[in-house]
């Protein structure tokens, strides 16, 4: 295993970041988790189907359904800048 002092630092920063956007997209995954086990809901399609037929409750629901939504173009965007990372090296 290499020692952190003989990795440039460059490549120490990179790996940091990484880590760090992997993480961003673990919480995100869960907060997605808890709402699809609140609405008992796989997609964000269905909870909007379920919020539309009056199955659930719209408030909360809706900002749910704006959260679910949100973390997922974060998500999308976290993978694109990691993949992006990944190619530029």
């Amino acid at each position: 295993m290499l020692s952190i002092h003989t990795l440039p630092e460059e490549e120490v920063i990179h790996k940091g970041l990484l880590s760090l956007v992997e993480k961003e997209i673990r919480l995100a995954e869960e907060e997605i988790a808890t709402l699809r086990e609140r609405y008992d809901a796989l997609t964000k399609e269905e909870l909007y189907a379920a919020i539309e037929a009056g199955r659930v409750a719209g408030h909360p629901a809706w900002e749910d359904h704006i959260v679910w939504k949100n973390n997922e173009e974060h998500i999308a965007r976290l993978q694109r800048l990691a993949k992006g990372d990944e190619e530029e090296r």
